[in-house]
């Protein structure tokens, strides 16, 4: 097993928070995403995944502190212990 911490921003941060999530070793970002629509579903699973269950192109997810785009392996990056995940709901400016 390994140990990651999560945390969510903005509309995310109450849904979210700050929390620990283990993952079996081996697990990926997407794994990760998907332990957490499991577990919190709701206002989460709304904001972030669109209708047809993928993850909305509007999510920033950042993998210590990198966001996934910029990932060799994108959502498939393998996880390690001590990683830092932080979600942030779309943004808006002007």
């Amino acid at each position: 097993m390994i140990e990651i911490t999560v945390q969510g921003y903005l509309t995310f941060k109450e849904p979210v928070g700050k929390r620990q999530v283990s993952l079996p070793a081996g697990s990926s970002l997407r794994d990760s995403l998907a332990c957490l629509r499991q577990d919190i579903g709701g206002r989460f699973e709304q904001e972030a995944y669109n209708e047809v269950g993928e993850l909305s192109e509007h999510i920033a997810v950042l993998l210590n502190g990198m966001h996934y785009r910029h990932l060799p392996g994108g959502l498939s990056t393998i996880l390690k212990d001590g990683d830092q995940v932080a979600i942030f709901p779309p943004l808006a400016g002007g």
